[in-house]
């Protein structure tokens, strides 16, 4: 353990200079309210000037918009737009950066491609050793991820990802599989690895902390379970907290911006970290700010990705921003009643649950699709329900996408095709990506 840690760190130190971003973030955590409000401000309008003078889509809008004064005055950015204006909202000289390309899993029934750099990715890294340590889990303590990316899982097995969750101390288990024997595996390994935290999907852990109950499992408690990628109901905190014997930490972030709020010790509210996140919440009818504690719909510039600047980006959820202060003494704004990546289960044939983002997966890399919602309206019956321009949809690509639905729910499964010309917000304001009828 001592061994790993050391190793660790000194990659961090020199990969990225993470160490040295997480020291900075340590530092704001102690600042004054001033304070961090002159930081915040300092570093979005170094961003904003960095945007006119280096990339051509923001050139463009900024100057179309000349009496701008505030930055609420300043056009939104759609996921639509990244689409459309792919290579002018690239930075100047990203060829001199370490920059790779990225998209979102979807959460809104619209997956997009974009860009990142090193200097956000080491902002991102030294965040996340923040939030650890508010959940008990210092560097290189151990940790179980019970995740559902593809993209991760499948890499899994190489001996680079093997090495670096080795020196992480990372344990992952596979969010999408919800059967009763993965669920009792996924218990066995969580005793066996005896984590500092659980760091997983909200569904997965929730199902799983009500398979453990129901069976009465004995289960290591480790200093916290850390949720993420769902609604946190207060029934799901309560059943997990009273199965795991310890607190939950929710957190909220998305591909585009990684983690960007975290609940602490005091679960007052989700911190942010304004220096990294500046973030505006609107109503999404009139486009204007809400009051504070008033619901509305999220807005995120980052502070730290010069490669492909997302400025006032609309990323699709809901939250509120809390009006008080927090005990834990870090004067970092915060947000609550987060309602976003809002989704259900899916029931095989064999009633076993099954996580629906492996079938969200089917459709990233599909790029005639502009949006779509997966809905369960019986154990045999799917309906994909696919916005696009394309009147001939590829006849290759709709049998992939039947294939994998029945192989993963059954294949006596019927997949229907619809196209809408658009799909509807649930009340909440939300896109429900995914439903199902017969949920259990």
């Amino acid at each position: 353990m001592v061994l790993r840690k050391h190793v660790w760190k000194l990659i961090l130190r020199y990969r990225r200079s993470v160490l040295k971003k997480h020291n900075t973030i340590g530092h704001w955590e102690s600042l004054s309210p001033d304070a961090i409000e002159q930081c915040n401000q300092k570093r979005l309008q170094r961003m904003l000037d960095y945007a006119y003078n280096n990339v051509p889509y923001y050139k463009r809008k900024f100057d179309s918009a000349p009496k701008a004064t505030r930055m609420s005055d300043l056009p939104l950015l759609e996921k639509e737009d990244i689409k459309e204006n792919y290579e002018d909202l690239k930075g100047d000289g990203i060829q001199d950066r370490d920059w790779y390309k990225n998209a979102t899993s979807g959460s809104t029934g619209q997956p997009t491609e974009f860009v990142q750099d090193a200097h956000y990715a080491s902002f991102r890294e030294g965040l996340k050793i923040v939030f650890d340590g508010w959940g008990g889990r210092q560097i290189s303590e151990p940790k179980i991820k019970l995740w559902g990316s593809e993209e991760d899982l499948s890499n899994g097995n190489s001996i680079k990802t093997k090495l670096g969750r080795w020196l992480r101390n990372v344990t992952w288990i596979n969010a999408y599989s919800m059967r009763k024997e993965d669920f009792r595996t996924a218990s066995n390994k969580i005793n066996d690895v005896k984590p500092n935290t659980i760091h997983a999907y909200v569904e997965a852990v929730a199902n799983l902390a009500n398979f453990i109950e129901e069976n009465e499992v004995a289960i290591y408690s480790p200093n916290s379970v850390m949720t993420t990628a769902g609604t946190l109901r207060p029934e799901m905190r309560n059943q997990i907290e009273r199965v795991f014997d310890c607190p939950v930490h929710n957190r909220y972030g998305s591909r585009e911006f990684g983690t960007i709020a975290s609940e602490c010790a005091w679960t007052t509210g989700l911190h942010y970290c304004p220096m990294i996140h500046h973030i505006e919440i609107i109503d999404p009818d009139t486009m204007s700010p809400v009051e504070p504690g008033e619901s509305g719909e999220i807005v995120v510039t980052s502070l730290t990705n010069f490669s492909m600047p997302l400025i006032r980006y609309r990323i699709g959820d809901i939250a509120a921003f809390h009006t008080g202060s927090c005990e834990c003494g870090c004067n970092w704004p915060m947000i609550t009643d987060v309602q976003g990546r809002v989704t259900d289960h899916f029931v095989a044939l064999d009633g076993s649950l099954v996580y629906p983002g492996v079938l969200r997966k089917s459709l990233y890399y599909c790029d005639w699709i502009n949006q779509f919602q997966i809905h369960q309206t019986d154990n045999d019956r799917v309906v994909f329900r696919l916005v696009s321009d394309t009147e001939t949809p590829p006849q290759s690509d709709l049998e992939e996408i039947s294939d994998k639905t029945k192989k993963v729910l059954g294949e006596d499964v019927t997949v229907e095709f619809d196209y809408p010309k658009s799909i509807d917000r649930a009340d909440s304001g939300k896109y429900r990506y995914t439903i199902s009828d017969v949920s259990t």
